[in-house]
């Protein structure tokens, strides 16, 4: 059934806007859901490029 409703959907030019609860969560969206959402919609990211990565040192005992 899922499969008909989105050929016909496709073929006749629909579109989705995408507002509904469950199809945010399948496409990984952010939701208005939850405490703290104003606070986390303005926050900036800064990607500072590649994470360093740790030597690893063995030291023996004896």
């Amino acid at each position: 059934e899922t499969t008909r409703v989105l050929t016909e959907a496709s073929i006749n030019g629909k579109i989705d806007n995408l507002l509904g609860l469950k199809e945010n969560v399948i496409i990984g969206r952010l939701i208005p859901a939850g405490t703290g959402l104003e606070y986390y919609n303005s926050v900036d990211i800064i990607e500072e490029g590649e994470p360093e990565v740790a030597e690893k040192k063995i030291e023996t005992v004896g």
